[in-house]
């Protein structure tokens, strides 16, 4: 299974209150479930976006 399909699913069965929401601007916050490995992904396609969390901030999160 690929990454991108593997992030589809994680977003199609995280509902907003599971997931990460750490912010990428304040129009993308992570989608995917909260306490995942591995990087931050918000949007589908050819839109996603990765992103690694800055291990010296403290988590940026949606409300």
């Amino acid at each position: 299974m690929s990454t991108d399909t593997r992030l589809d699913l994680e977003f199609a069965y995280t509902s907003h209150d599971d997931s990460c929401k750490d912010l990428y601007s304040p129009h993308y916050y992570c989608r995917r479930p909260r306490g995942h490995d591995g990087v931050h992904a918000a949007g589908y396609g050819p839109d996603r976006l990765r992103w690694e969390h800055q291990s010296d901030l403290p988590p940026r999160l949606a409300s």
